[in-house]
């Protein structure tokens, strides 16, 4: 786009120019060749009178030596008509001797027609003069001079040359200044981008120069820099409220910690792994929602990953979930390889997945399977989540990842899909949606893969030293 604006810049330059250096052309080859025919009559006339007393002394040898003398002189072509018709003519020749001749052609070649309505002389045409030769007001005969054109044809074109010179040095010396400003404009727009690349990038203290070319980019930068001002006040009380909410969180959670384990003494031998899995429970909600407000606090820059073991996140968010799927009578069933390693963020996997195994438990029939997989296919980690409920068309997969979607009877905030969308992609990943193998919907976590997997398990194998899934009824297989 900028070397199309230059273009046309150009060329609107270009058009002025010309404009005015064609009728200044025009003028100076018409003012040119007037002056050469006027000098060239006066020279004729002043000729006359002397080769008039000459051919009235009626001595033909006299005036014979004046004509070689004038073509001699000046190397125009002399002629004199005598009233008999005959031409006397004084040339001369190629070895800049002039001779003589006599004829009965007596021809002006630059008339009206050939060369006063030319502007620029045409090859080997010749400027003409007449004047009529008197002596007692008796008419005695009449002198002609002829010039060649060629110097002046040459004068003009140099002229005209110097002309189309001046149409790229004035395009250059008027574009210069323009490109100049241009260049100073476009070089404080880059300053004011950076300065919002910056901000985009979670560095709300950039501010952009306000000193800059040109009152409407004054005005910008200042309008950037209030904007900026704007979001650093909003995003640092943003932090302090979610400071509060995560410290009056963790309280409640501390004192909930501390009477669960009081109770451990009062309770039969045969409740110890439930009261075991509550204080699991118990961790994993404080755990959660600690991350959570890291990444609500959290700017871009400050949201890195790093490289984890994806398989042992995914078991423990399966184990807390075992509970809530054997009461609702649906088997959990995991498929991963011993070992998988991806590129997340601290939480991420963890928040995401359990956001995609409440959904699947939620909207699965009561005896049906949610299977729950690992695949590491080259430079890419996928986890699944499969349900057998009633999934959903094509045309609101989409619209089931944004904020505020709901469907079915079961209540919800409308915020779960699209908080795991969020999350993943904060750790350079993606979640999908797609239709189930038959029924059901097929929930899809794509992470980058740091490592190759290993050998899978199969359908009811455990880990090395995990323990079991669920205590009993319809569990993790």
């Amino acid at each position: 786009m900028r070397q199309i604006y230059s273009l046309v810049q150009c060329a609107l330059i270009g058009l002025v120019l010309t404009a005015l250096l064609v009728p200044l052309g025009w003028l100076y080859a018409k003012q040119t060749r007037q002056e050469a025919a006027a000098g060239l009559r006066d020279r004729t006339t002043s000729l006359a009178e002397p080769l008039s007393r000459t051919l009235a002394a009626g001595d033909p040898r006299a005036l014979d030596r004046r004509l070689l003398d004038i073509a001699g002189r000046e190397h125009p072509r002399v002629a004199v008509r005598r009233p008999d018709g005959s031409v006397r003519t004084a040339v001369v020749g190629a070895g800049g001797q002039a001779r003589l001749r006599t004829s009965s052609v007596w021809r002006c070649e630059a008339t009206r027609s050939q060369w006063g309505e030319r502007l620029l002389p045409a090859v080997d045409t010749r400027l003409c003069a007449t004047a009529v030769l008197t002596a007692g007001g008796v008419p005695l005969g009449e002198l002609m001079l002829q010039q060649s054109a060629d110097g002046l044809r040459s004068e003009i074109l140099t002229a005209w040359g110097l002309f189309g010179l001046l149409l790229p040095v004035g395009i250059t010396l008027c574009f210069l200044p323009a490109a100049l400003q241009r260049r100073r404009t476009l070089r404080d727009l880059d300053r004011i981008g950076t300065t919002l690349h910056v901000l985009a990038e979670g560095g709300f203290h950039a501010r952009s120069a306000e000193h800059l070319e040109g009152d409407t980019l004054k005005k910008l930068s200042a309008e950037v820099n209030r904007l900026a001002a704007v979001v650093q006040t909003s995003m640092e009380d943003r932090r302090s409220f979610l400071a509060d909410v995560a410290h009056q969180l963790r309280n409640p959670m501390v004192a909930l910690r501390l009477r669960l384990e009081n109770l451990a003494p009062h309770l039969p031998e045969e409740a110890a792994h439930r009261h075991e899995r509550l204080l699991a429970d118990v961790d994993r909600l404080d755990r959660t929602l600690t991350q959570m407000l890291e990444h609500a606090r959290a700017t871009p820059a400050d949201r890195s990953t790093q490289v984890v073991e994806v398989c042992g996140l995914v078991e423990e968010c399966v184990r807390g979930w075992a509970s809530v799927a054997e009461r609702r009578g649906i088997r959990l069933k995991l498929k991963m390889p011993r070992r998988a390693w991806g590129m997340t963020r601290s939480g991420a996997v963890e928040q995401a997945l359990n956001v995609l195994l409440d959904n699947a438990l939620k909207y699965s029939p009561e005896g049906g399977v949610v299977e729950i997989s690992i695949v590491s296919s080259g430079p890419r980690l996928l986890i699944q989540v499969r349900d057998e409920g009633p999934g959903l068309p094509d045309s609101e997969r989409e619209a089931a990842l944004e904020r505020g979607w709901r469907r079915g009877p079961f209540p919800s905030t409308g915020i779960g899909l699209s908080l795991a969308v969020k999350l993943i992609e904060s750790a350079g990943g993606r979640l999908e949606l797609r239709a189930g193998e038959g029924r059901g919907l097929s929930a899809q976590l794509h992470l980058v893969a740091a490592q190759p997997g290993g050998e899978e398990r199969g359908p009811g194998s455990e880990a090395p030293g995990a323990a079991p899934l669920s205590a009993s009824g319809p569990g993790v297989a």
